[in-house]
């Protein structure tokens, strides 16, 4: 091949005359002179070898950068992560010494002082170790101790539980007995909620599969946190600071109205200047939980104890306790990967839990509308195992659960914020659409209400009856029903315009209202408390259509399911709150420090800063100087 041919040469490695000669160093003479050309420095893309060397130095220069950067990064997020634990660590010591100073200065905050020491020791328990490793440090020796000495049978342990809810029901028996015998009328609460539990069992859907343990240890539970909150007074102290300290925490909302709609101003409207911000305060302060984790703890401690006592799956335990703090609608999010595996009877107790329970955003508006805020934090609290008893007893299981607990809990994220200001920013901003809901929910439906009322006002003047309106219509309905949950005859046709308004409308109507007759002194404490379990649920006709678009939104496969069962889910909500009423009724005796000051004067002084009295720590949102005047404080006769 000579040079000519050469420059014919294609780049498949072919000539252009179509031999299949290869491309090889030859020896070509050219006149005198010899040429060897090496073809493999011949570049396919007309470039020489020497070009390409520069690349591959550049390459190797960039990976080498590369993983210095990487290297970089790794030692960056090391030290931050080392810095924020000495920081962490730095703020534990500086706060225990600030406890012991505490101590040394004023010795008789021993309560607070012990609530600070747990409060830090569980949290340096959780940052470095976790709780539940701890936990299992524990309880793996005893476990194995248990199954080298004392191995017990599956059916021995059955009956060992047996023995066990019948001894706890005897004692509780015997608690009400002795009781209730010097005061005979609160046997009327009793004798409703065995009318509801009896109501409940004959509309079941399988009176034959009931399961009778998530029943009764329901009610055990509800029995346990109201004699705990009503008739222990420590517990009632721990309830009651618990109380006034969210009540307190919530006024703090005051100075970013006065900020936004004016100091003088921003009174002049209750519920746009002063209720509704304390939803977005709020709303703030629960997204902050969950960035932190500390609502993730909180939910899966309450599920593990319902699915651990009454033996409900983990998806039933799950949504129960996080109901008592998120609303039905936010929960499907969470739940949005199991609904479609669940059966008819877990689907029942999810959104059963969801009418019974209230969300803590709400709860923090109701609390500003001047109701007791300890009986409205617990409330919400007792209802839910009520409201896994009703939905197990009105709706059994008859078929096989599939979720698994581990699946569910770990569904329950943190949250995609990188620190505190944008959880709270997203917070806020989530509290919109609540906002929304419950401003154009008022709107509608109290403009309905008035229409309604004009209406039957009408139909009833014709007839020599103008007074005939829509809660004079509930004020008879619905007595009965809140005679037999322990309201004093003379309050009844007022709690049941309450619950009227709760079911057919909405519950924010129905505690405006109640706040609006504890300002005017229209009830008694005792009819006020069992009015706060009552209202307590997002039991209403609108919360259906709500919830039903909710369900649907999250797995629009099973809507035929959710259209069957929510109004029985809405009617089991509901008989939830009226069953814990009915505790309520029961147990409530007043203030249980009332017979502690005539045994020790001192207890009164104790507990000054607390009561419920002109120094209340909530500012009352109808100008007064107090959540309740002398005469509705709690133990007044």
């Amino acid at each position: 091949m000579t040079m000519e041919n050469l420059s014919r040469t294609t780049a498949s490695g072919h000539t252009s005359d179509g031999s299949d000669e290869p491309l090889v160093s030859k020896s070509h003479t050219i006149e005198t002179s010899s040429v060897v050309v090496n073809m493999d420095t011949l570049p396919r893309n007309g470039h020489c070898k020497h070009d390409s060397e520069p690349v591959e130095i550049t390459e190797t220069f960039g990976q080498f950068l590369t993983y210095c950067s990487e290297t970089a990064n790794k030692c960056k997020s090391s030290i931050q992560h080392r810095f924020k634990d000495a920081i962490f660590i730095a703020s534990i010591i500086a706060y225990s010494v600030y406890i012991v100073f505490v101590i040394a200065y004023e010795a008789t905050v021993s309560f607070w002082t012990v609530v600070d020491v747990v409060a830090v020791v569980l949290i340096v328990i959780y940052k470095f170790w976790g709780i539940s490793n701890v936990v299992g440090h524990i309880t793996t020796p005893l476990r194995a101790l248990r199954k080298r000495h004392c191995v017990v049978s599956p059916k021995r342990q059955i009956l060992a539980g047996r023995f066990f809810t019948a001894f706890l029901f005897v004692a509780l028996g015997v608690y009400l007995v002795a009781d209730l015998y010097d005061e005979p009328e609160r046997l009327i609460p009793l004798g409703g909620l065995i009318l509801f539990l009896v109501l409940m069992f004959v509309t079941s859907t399988a009176p034959t599969k009931v399961q009778w343990r998530a029943v009764l240890w329901g009610l055990l539970i509800q029995f346990i946190m109201g004699i705990i909150i009503l008739r222990w007074p420590p517990g009632y102290k721990v309830c009651k600071l618990m109380g006034d300290g969210v009540a307190k925490f919530l006024s703090f909302t005051d100075f970013g109205s006065k900020f936004v709609f004016g100091e003088k101003t921003y009174t002049m409207h209750v519920v746009v200047f002063k209720i509704l911000p304390v939803v977005v305060y709020f709303s703030a302060v629960v997204s902050i939980l969950y960035y932190l984790g500390v609502m993730q703890f909180i939910i899966k401690g309450l599920a593990k104890l319902f699915e651990f006592t009454m033996n409900t799956t983990p998806v039933e335990s799950f949504a129960t306790a996080a109901h008592i703090f998120i609303g039905q609608v936010v929960s499907t999010v969470a739940l949005k990967p199991f609904l479609r595996d669940l059966t008819l009877s877990e689907l029942n107790a999810v959104m059963t839990s969801g009418f019974a329970t209230v969300a803590g955003t709400v709860i923090a508006a109701y609390i500003e509308f001047g109701v007791p805020a300890e009986h409205v934090i617990t409330a919400s609290f007792m209802s839910a195992p009520a409201a896994l008893a009703v939905s197990k007893l009105n709706w059994p299981e008859t078929e096989v659960p599939t979720g698994e607990a581990k699946d569910v809990y770990v569904n329950l994220n943190v949250g995609n914020e990188h620190n505190i200001m944008e959880a709270a920013s997203a917070g806020a901003l989530t509290a919109i659409k609540l906002i929304s809901y419950v401003t154009v929910n008022l709107i509608a439906f109290i403009s309905l209400l008035a229409f309604v009322d004009y209406s039957l006002s009408f139909m009833g003047s014709r007839v020599g009856h103008p007074e005939f309106t829509f809660q004079f219509l509930c004020s008879y309905t619905f007595m009965p029903l809140a005679l037999v949950m322990g309201v004093r005859w003379q309050d009844c046709g007022k709690v049941a315009e309450l619950i009227g308004k709760k079911i057919f409308i909405n519950e924010f109507l129905s505690f405006a209202d109640l706040g609006t007759m504890i300002k005017n002194d229209e009830i008694n404490d005792r009819s006020i408390v069992i009015a706060t379990y009552i209202l307590c649920g997002f039991g209403s006709i609108a919360a259906m259509g709500i919830n039903l678009g909710a369900f649907t939104a999250a797995d629009s496969s099973r809507r035929q399911d959710y259209a069957k069962g929510m109004l029985r889910a809405m009617v089991g909500g509901n008989v939830a709150c009226f069953m814990t009423a009915c505790v309520a009724g029961i147990l409530y005796q007043g203030n249980p420090f009332e017979n502690m000051a005539e045994l020790n004067p001192n207890v009164t002084a104790l507990f000054n800063s607390t009561s419920l009295n002109g120094t209340s720590l909530t500012p009352d949102i109808f100008n007064q100087s107090s959540l309740f005047n002398s005469s509705l404080a709690i133990g007044a006769t």
